[in-house]
């Protein structure tokens, strides 16, 4: 059988973040062994990426991090192998859990930030540029690389704008999350097909602890071929349909908007109000009147 060694011979590297890694393998044998590379993933599997005594990864990023494997094959016995583990020093990098929360006086609400890479990145709360020290409503917590603040009883001071600062040795990232009461953005949950040739029943659900006191639908046609759209008037209604909850924080709407023309292309936009103040329409939905063979594209 052949015979392997690594370098380095510890099966330990370490590198900087959009550094080039060279990792190493030397075999012998007779015949002379093949050196495969392998990335070992411990949900998916080993992936296979060359077939060379080098392994050559250029630009390294946390992705890059994990255990490699080289193995030799020479046809004789079993091939052997040998693991080694890359580790990459960066920068924290955060991504939110969400970046917008909503909020209401009296409940309690976590906000929640996930740092990759380097678990032993010390971790700040800010709340409008001030500091969060701990206090009997207000909790920090981190379990491996998730770190949560939970707001009890929440306050109208708690509002605004938070953000979670990590740091290490090699530098400093931040993340924001608003915090709001006002109504979150309108989720459509319609059917991809109308089922009509002239009416939609546009159904959506709203992220709200406080009841809504005003909703509105807009819609217009769009004109548009595979170079060119242009979009029509906007049809403004004020929808007088009672919201049903669904849960302690969200409603769920409906509106059957008539007197569409088969087979032209509608968007539409729903605004909410409650005490708070309005919802910033981020969701767009396109409808199809039309009984078959047409679908919905969400932007």
């Amino acid at each position: 059988p052949p015979t392997l060694r690594a370098l380095p011979h510890n099966g330990q590297v370490t590198a900087r973040k959009g550094s080039t890694v060279t990792l190493e393998c030397k075999a012998s044998g007779n015949p002379v062994p093949t050196i495969y590379w392998f990335k070992k993933d411990m949900f998916s599997g080993p992936t296979h990426l060359s077939d060379s005594s080098t392994l050559i990864l250029e630009n390294v990023d946390r992705h890059h991090a994990g255990i490699y494997q080289c193995s030799a094959d020479n046809g004789v016995k079993e091939r052997v192998s040998m693991d080694i583990q890359l580790t990459i020093l960066s920068p924290p990098e955060i991504t939110v859990e969400k970046s917008w929360v909503h909020a209401a006086e009296g409940y309690d609400i976590e906000l929640v930030c996930i740092v990759h890479g380097d678990v032993n990145s010390e971790m700040l709360w800010y709340q409008n540029s001030f500091l969060l020290d701990a206090t009997d409503r207000r909790s920090m917590y981190s379990r491996d690389d998730r770190y949560s603040l939970i707001i009890r009883n929440f306050q109208s001071s708690d509002f605004g704008n938070y953000s979670c600062v990590a740091d290490n040795a090699l530098g400093r990232t931040k993340k924001y999350i608003e915090v709001s009461g006002r109504p979150g953005p309108a989720d459509f949950i319609s059917p991809a097909l109308s089922g009509s040739l002239d009416h939609y029943n546009l159904t959506w659900t709203i992220e709200t602890i406080p009841a809504l006191e005003e909703t509105k639908l807009l819609y217009r046609r769009l004109l548009m071929n595979e170079t060119y759209q242009h979009p029509g008037k906007w049809h403004e209604f004020h929808i007088k349909a009672t919201a049903v909850r669904t849960d302690n924080t969200h409603y769920i709407m409906s509106y059957v908007i008539k007197n569409l023309e088969h087979n032209a292309v509608y968007e539409a936009i729903v605004q909410a109000r409650n005490k708070y103040g309005w919802n910033e329409f981020d969701s767009l939905f396109i409808l199809l009147p039309c009984p078959v063979h047409c679908g919905e594209i969400r932007f």
